[in-house]
């Protein structure tokens, strides 16, 4: 649990106090951890291996959210409402995910602000992120867009040589006829 940033601010009896709670769950590659329209009652958080978050489109295709690594979570929405999830979460690779229960991690947040702030600070990061994505999709050419992409990642990983956290397949694309060349 110190590795986890939104809990890193945590005397570490505190953080053993919350890693009693959790339960973790091992999952395989390209496992859902749960789906559109369910309801997910957990906080998870992602302790080694890489998910990605993505919606479909009306055409069927996926639309990529975030892909997320060690440290990261999802699901701070479920101890706010009981809502159904309006996107998928599935593993990448071989996963390790702690889960909390949406009860637990309230208890939690009332007794630990200091939770609520990091959680607060991610979901700001979040936010920031997704409206510089779109001020860039409706502004800027595709050039532009995947160059800032990619200084963003390397930014993120603190290098000037990254690897993207996925593989994108170009041709043959997965829908529609053959574009002609």
């Amino acid at each position: 649990m110190a590795l986890v940033p939104i809990f890193a601010q945590l005397s570490p009896a505190e953080r053993h106090e919350i890693a009693q709670q959790a339960r973790q769950k091992t999952y395989g590659r390209n496992e859902q951890l749960y789906g559109a329209g369910e309801e997910n009652p957990t906080l998870m958080i992602v302790h080694q291996g890489r998910v990605k978050i993505y919606r479909l489109a009306e055409s069927g295709r996926e639309q990529l959210i975030r892909v997320l690594a060690p440290g990261d979570f999802i699901g701070e929405t479920s101890f706010i409402s009981a809502a159904e999830t309006d996107h998928f979460a599935v593993t990448l690779e071989n996963a390790q995910i702690c889960v909390l229960h949406r009860d637990d991690i309230r208890g939690f947040l009332l007794r630990y602000p200091t939770i609520a702030y990091k959680m607060l600070e991610t979901i700001s990061d979040r936010l920031e992120r997704t409206e510089r994505m779109v001020s860039s999709l409706t502004g800027e050419d595709v050039e532009h867009r995947i160059a800032s992409y990619l200084l963003e990642l390397a930014d993120l990983a603190g290098s000037n040589s990254l690897e993207l956290p996925i593989s994108k397949r170009i041709w043959p694309p997965t829908w529609g006829p053959p574009r002609k060349q």
